[in-house]
């Protein structure tokens, strides 16, 4: 087991000693959303500030392709909130991944990610697009691991057959270099799925010396300041 860094272990007594108080939600511009994504219900049922419960919320729903898109739209506004360029950037990858004519169908992909990630687990899933990348460099196009890791974790929230695998992006990636080289560099990829499975499985084993869920590690690391 890789012990728990230094850092780490005084932002969790730091989080402790407060309360452990939940991650605040996020404000978003109603109408940029609509703007570039039309006039979809989610938009209108998510609240304003979004909070994770929310987007939990919007997977616990999935059971078909439209509601795994809504659920991808969620976990896309709660990620991009607070950047003005984020509808223009959900919108991209649902029109990249969208072409029925050569049987490209991107809500029923979401479907069948989010029930391999609910069924499966996190890694599943994350091996389940190195896998269709592998046949088709252009799956999921613009769609990269860290927000692919966000739908992923939320799809792992939702179930109750699974643990949850947290979020990777590119702060969490950078904190490990600097604090657990000892696990090897995490990649931001779809080259492989090891990085991912090593990052996961040294979170959980990192959340039970802790006695806290792997996403709450991961919010402990994400919030560097």
């Amino acid at each position: 087991m890789t012990a728990v860094p230094a850092d780490l272990k005084t932002k969790f007594q730091t989080w402790d000693a407060s309360g452990r108080p939940q991650q605040i939600g996020f404000e978003w511009k109603t109408e940029n959303w609509h703007r570039y994504l039309g006039n979809r219900s989610i938009l209108d049922s998510l609240p304003n500030p979004i909070d994770r419960g929310a987007v939990i919320d919007a997977f616990r729903r999935v059971n078909d392709s439209e509601s795994a898109l809504d659920a991808f739209i969620a976990s896309y506004l709660w990620g991009y909130a607070k950047a003005g360029f984020g509808p223009y950037r959900a919108e991209r990858v649902i029109r990249l991944n969208n072409d029925p004519e050569h049987g490209k169908d991107f809500a029923a992909e979401l479907f069948t990610l989010a029930k391999i990630a609910m069924d499966e687990g996190g890694a599943a899933a994350y091996e389940h697009i190195v896998s269709e990348r592998r046949r088709d460099r252009h799956y999921f196009a613009q769609w990269g691991p860290a927000f692919a890791t966000k739908f992923i974790s939320y799809a792992t929230q939702a179930s109750d057959k699974v643990g949850t695998t947290p979020i990777l992006d590119a702060i969490v990636s950078e904190w490990f270099g600097d604090h657990c080289k000892e696990i090897g560099r995490l990649w931001l990829t779809w080259h492989s799925a090891g990085s991912y499975r090593r990052y996961t499985e040294c979170m959980a084993e990192w959340a039970n010396e802790l006695s806290i869920e792997p996403e709450q590690v991961e919010q402990l690391i994400f919030n560097v300041g």
